[in-house]
């Protein structure tokens, strides 16, 4: 196996006598997707905010494609190929669909046609078509979730970190979110981390699962193997969700 896209070596983040992430390692490698799990105050979106260079580590190493990024601010972050959603969509109001991606796309593509072209195959590729000249301000939070996945897309990401990009969704809205994911696994190869609380959704979807709770890493491995850790089960799947993993099947 070659070495992890993303390493991340006893990560640490506190806020005055709190800490959000403790001595946190783990590692992704390419062409897999990552779950990251936990309860609510886990630490999960602060590892996300770590690693993508909204906030500083406290101590600790961030490895990217075997290059030290820790403290890099965002923009670097975003051009080294790690790109990101956030736990509360963020879009540029008073915009269109196809204007928020466009954003997106000329990181890499300073020539306005080129930008354009990728505009419109990541708007075709994530089914925003229908929605393309309309203003984002008053879209459903589905296709606001679209827009903000399609323009970090459009960074040309190598790793694609998704923070609860199934939140708020209905049945079918997350049917064809999954089939997303896999589509960008299969079709474009990038790389995913993602969190996620709806585990029906993200069990299938993952080929390994890592857990915090209270900032500690308490689990990793097959999420076969991680329902039933008895701590997990403990400090977040409860005993009916791991009873009845096993009937899931695949989404």
């Amino acid at each position: 196996m070659e070495g992890p896209l993303l390493e991340l070596k006893k990560v640490s983040k506190r806020f005055g006598g709190l800490w959000a992430n403790r001595e946190v390692s783990f590692k992704v490698f390419s062409g897999e997707v990552l779950g990251l799990i936990g309860p609510n105050g886990a630490g999960k979106t602060t590892l996300f905010n770590v690693i993508t260079g909204f906030l500083r580590p406290d101590s600790g190493q961030i490895l990217f494609a075997g290059q030290d990024i820790t403290g890099w601010p965002p923009d670097k972050v975003c051009r080294a190929g790690i790109a990101r959603t956030f736990q509360l969509v963020r879009v540029f109001r008073g915009l269109s669909v196809f204007e928020n991606v466009l954003i997106g796309a000329l990181l890499r593509n300073p020539k306005p046609k080129a930008a354009a072209e990728l505009t419109r195959q990541l708007i075709e590729l994530t089914g925003l078509r229908p929605w393309a000249e309309e203003l984002v301000d008053g879209l459903p939070i589905a296709v606001k979730k679209r827009v903000e996945l399609a323009r970090a897309l459009a960074t040309g990401p190598k790793l694609l970190l998704l923070d609860e990009v199934m939140a708020g969704l209905n049945p079918k809205e997350r049917q064809e979110a999954v089939e997303l994911v896999r589509r960008l696994k299969s079709e474009l190869k990038v790389t995913v981390l993602m969190v996620e609380h709806v585990m029906e959704v993200l069990m299938p979807l993952s080929d390994r699962v890592v857990v915090l709770d209270f900032g500690v890493k308490i689990a990793e491995g097959r999420p076969e193997e991680v329902v039933k850790d008895p701590e997990v089960i403990k400090a977040y799947l409860g005993e009916r969700y791991a009873a009845g993993f096993g009937s899931l099947g695949g989404l």
